[in-house]
């Protein structure tokens, strides 16, 4: 699969997600939903009786019935969901951007928002960091520019700020309605922090995206000074960076994924590592391993 990508536009990809479990709703889509419907697969022959549908009558199933009873087609019932992003928009969120203005976090989103538009789904999302962002918020949407929306919208976006209280109250403006929540962070949150957000989107499928970066977590140097910098305070610091500090700061990052992914398997799926630019093609492969 390869995106179509303009140099100044969003990608536009298919992404194969799904919704773990059964969708709820009756505006047809492609979702396997709870109860029968008309636009799904077969499922098995039903009695007239049990289903009073003329227009789905078998009349080889009714001819073939040794109890002389008229059969009816039974399909699966397939519905349209609610696909949002929730994106943390705190100030350590800021380092995305690329020399050549591509920014991975809005190639994700848009990718997303088009991959629901065309699906039949609806497109939302939410975005915060200490404070709700309400200038970035999209309510769930089937409009065909969302993508282009979602895409500038995020581009445009002011990381800054410390702390996730504003997303924490954010997220319970989502709907009611179990939908797909992607949530998009760098999660560099405490844990209650984390746990508190997850808790809040108990009745979601989640699936978490961690914002990465390789020159902060790999590309380190073995030895010289090294000048940090907290996005969230933007308080700057020269450090001597020597072999055994190096070591300490890769087994913290190790540590600090690892701890990440135990949390989000207790909510229900592995997440996601968006390292330095969107690849559509290994996140499509993430979504067909399970990961949605």
């Amino acid at each position: 699969m390869s995106p179509g990508v303009a140099a100044d536009g969003p990608p536009r990809v298919d992404l194969p997600y799904r919704l773990f479990g059964r969708a709820r709703g009756v505006a047809p889509g492609a979702h396997r939903a709870i109860g029968a419907g008309f636009n799904g697969a077969f499922l098995r022959h039903a009695s007239i009786l049990e289903m009073p549908d003329a227009r789905r009558i078998d009349v080889r199933a009714s001819i073939t019935d040794p109890f002389g009873g008229l059969k009816v087609r039974r399909f699966e019932h397939r519905a349209r969901i609610d696909v949002f992003v929730v994106l943390d928009l705190s100030g350590s969120m800021a380092f995305g951007r690329k020399a050549d203005g591509r920014d991975p976090v809005a190639d994700l989103c848009a990718a997303i928002a088009h991959a629901a538009i065309r699906g039949q789904d609806r497109f939302g999302m939410i975005a915060a960091g200490p404070r709700r962002r309400a200038e970035m918020a999209m309510r769930a949407t089937r409009r065909a520019g969302a993508p282009d929306d979602v895409w500038r919208r995020v581009i445009e976006a002011d990381a800054s700020g410390r702390g996730v209280s504003g997303l924490l109250s954010a997220v319970e403006e989502l709907p009611q309605r179990r939908s797909l929540v992607f949530f998009v962070s760098d999660f560099l949150m405490p844990e209650p922090e984390l746990e508190d957000l997850l808790g809040k989107l108990w009745r979601h499928d989640v699936a978490p995206i961690v914002v990465r970066s390789s020159a902060a977590e790999t590309r380190l140097p073995r030895f010289g000074l090294v000048e940090t910098r907290d996005l969230e305070t933007g308080r700057r610091k020269l450090v001597l960076m020597r072999r055994s500090l190096r070591e300490k700061w890769l087994a913290q990052a190790r540590k600090r994924r690892a701890a990440l992914d135990l949390a989000f398997r207790r909510h229900g799926r592995p997440a996601f590592d968006l390292i330095d630019r969107f690849d559509p093609d290994a996140f499509a492969d993430h979504l067909l391993s399970g990961g949605v």
